[in-house]
């Protein structure tokens, strides 16, 4: 059975990622069998993941592949930035030496996995490993006109937040109806669109809801990227690249 895999890795391995897993070959009996926030190790993570069998896909929010040459971030700007929804510098993150996406690709592909997101957009069977980047699912699947602010600036009050995760919980409750309503099945699905949990967390409570909002929807993406492949494009090259929805 194949296996979808979202992770909303957090730079460094001190902090919390997003980590959420799901199994099934159609909408209706897929499922979910892992959804947290949680401190990860790059290479234990690693051998996890090359422990699941069968087909793989994982997708993840981080940097994957880097050289000096990466461009992947300036076209998703010029793709996205209408919608403000540009991608963070991973230039200046390896520069800050946030590398455990970057640790984590690496480990990947000591263990049999693909990097490049090419056969997989042609539909080819596998164990992969690829970048996306949630703003950019957001704006495509959730026909949005401009990215959800959820993330923490200085300038967003909590209650800010907290209405906008309600706003992100209710968009990716109708995605699942339409694209994976198996997964609604589980309860600890339901509990993170719970517009309660969304309306009622602070500080490490929200940032945690987050978390797990992304990496809800990494997995989703990658459920997606095997499901219908034609539907994704690659930004970028083999020098660094995040895997978007296509315009329609």
């Amino acid at each position: 059975m194949p296996t979808f895999i979202g992770l909303d890795l957090a730079w460094t391995a001190h902090r919390e990622s997003g980590i959420c897993w799901l199994q099934g070959e159609s909408a209706a009996d897929l499922r979910c069998t892992r959804l947290e926030a949680a401190v990860c190790n790059p290479r234990r993570l690693a051998d996890e993941l090359a422990a699941v069998e069968g087909p793989l896909v994982v997708t993840i929010d981080a940097p994957l592949l880097y050289t000096p040459e990466r461009w992947a971030e300036r076209e998703v700007a010029r793709r996205f930035g209408r919608y403000k929804a540009s991608a963070h510098s991973a230039h200046a993150a390896v520069r800050r030496g946030y590398t455990a996406g970057i640790d984590l690709g690496r480990a990947l592909m000591e263990r049999g996995f693909t990097a490049d997101p090419a056969p997989l957009l042609r539909g080819e069977p596998g164990r992969f490993a690829v970048e996306i980047y949630p703003h950019t699912v957001h704006v495509r699947l959730f026909g949005l006109s401009e990215r959800l602010p959820y993330k923490p600036r200085p300038h967003r009050s909590v209650a800010f937040r907290q209405a906008v995760m309600q706003e992100y919980q209710e968009h990716l409750r109708a995605l699942m109806e339409r694209e994976a309503r198996g997964v609604l099945r589980d309860p600890r699905v339901r509990q993170a669109l719970a517009p309660r949990m969304a309306a009622t967390a602070t500080g490490a409570g929200l940032k945690r809801l987050d978390d797990t909002l992304d990496g809800l929807t990494c997995a989703l993406s990658a459920w997606l990227l095997w499901k219908e492949p034609d539907r994704w494009e690659t930004l970028g090259d083999l020098n660094g690249y995040i895997v978007a929805p296509r315009e329609t």
